[in-house]
């Protein structure tokens, strides 16, 4: 027994693998639980010794060309020059200067977590073309050379998709672009999308069958027939739909064989449509379950955001972790 809980444990502390299937991803940036009276959510690095959150994404990059042509960050009441005259904004742009955020994501990196740049929102202005964006993408939060670094020398672990309408950017290009600047590295860096539930996604599914992505965390909320809170019920005409996303997976209906699928929620019932919302208990049965019947695509959880998950009792996003972690499992093969 003590051999089993140190092992339990000892997974939780390893930090991020992409192989297991208990990772926890996390939206952080939009501080979306000040709308229900919850305290606003803190500065990354408040989260960065959490070993519940193995993935933290930052949102969001919603203009894609904005003034100077460059792209246009929000993450509200921790860096948004808008509302915040103090926060720095470099030469000719509206690209803000966030250097505490770059000390927090190299904190937050130390700790084993990989932190996604999230590109997109219900907001978006996906206004760029696909060659210019990937380059000042590389430029500006990785390893390419800018004068102009959001984060200072902080490099970020990849990017993240979250395109909620029609794009004017040619989205599988620059998946593509990106995946080849990730490959003029040895670091590892991750691209990722976030589609609805629906399948295919109306906005990404052309990218998921087209474009190598490693990681899909699908928002089973907000859309009504195929929400967590269907889940346990036929699977027509109303039902949570993970058994659709599997069966594209093992029907190779992805570019990626081998992308791992996350069961997004919200973490608060005020963070998205009320009635796609299910407690805490009730996405920790519905993770477990998932979990042991589709064992080949699971690869964890997705919550929005951190200031919902945080604000309350019990902590969403560890309460969904310790529910995958008791039938966790890696392997290198994935």
């Amino acid at each position: 027994m003590w051999f089993l809980i140190l092992s339990i444990a000892a997974l939780g502390a390893m930090g991020f693998d992409i192989s297991c299937n208990s990772n926890m991803a996390v939206y952080w940036g939009q501080n979306s639980g000040a709308s229900g009276s919850l305290p606003y959510q803190k500065p990354l690095g408040a989260y960065c010794d959490d070993d519940n959150v193995d993935i933290i994404l930052l949102s969001f990059l919603y203009i894609l060309k904005g003034k100077g042509g460059y792209p246009v960050l929000n993450f509200a009441n921790i860096c948004d020059y808008t509302k915040n005259s103090s926060v720095p904004v470099f030469p000719d742009t509206e690209l803000m200067h966030c250097s505490d955020m770059g000390v927090d994501i190299k904190r937050c990196q130390e700790k084993g977590k990989i932190v996604l740049l999230s590109i997109g929102g219900a907001t978006a202005q996906l206004n760029s073309d696909a060659e210019t964006f990937s380059k000042q993408v590389w430029d500006l939060f990785m390893e390419g050379n800018s004068t102009y670094r959001p984060f200072d020398d902080a490099i970020i672990d990849g990017v993240d998709l979250d395109f909620e309408q029609q794009s004017q950017m040619d989205i599988i290009q620059f998946a593509n672009n990106m995946n080849q600047l990730f490959k003029t590295s040895s670091r590892k860096y991750y691209l990722t999308a976030a589609p609805q539930c629906p399948y295919p996604d109306a906005n990404l599914g052309n990218l998921l069958s087209q474009s190598h992505v490693d990681m899909a965390f699908i928002q089973f909320y907000n859309s009504g027939w195929c929400d967590n809170s269907k889940y346990g019920l036929p699977h027509w005409p109303e039902s949570m739909n993970y058994y659709m996303w599997d069966a594209a997976w093992h029907n190779s209906s992805f570019a990626n064989s081998d992308i791992r699928l996350y069961v997004g929620s919200t973490a608060g019932s005020g963070a998205g449509n009320p009635s796609s919302y299910v407690s805490p208990d009730f996405f920790a049965n519905e993770l477990q379950g998932l979990q042991k019947d589709y064992p080949d695509s699971f690869g964890g959880a997705m919550t929005w955001d951190m200031s919902w998950a945080y604000g309350q009792t019990p902590n969403y996003a560890a309460s969904a972790k310790q529910a995958m972690m008791a039938g966790s499992k890696c392997s290198s093969s994935h």
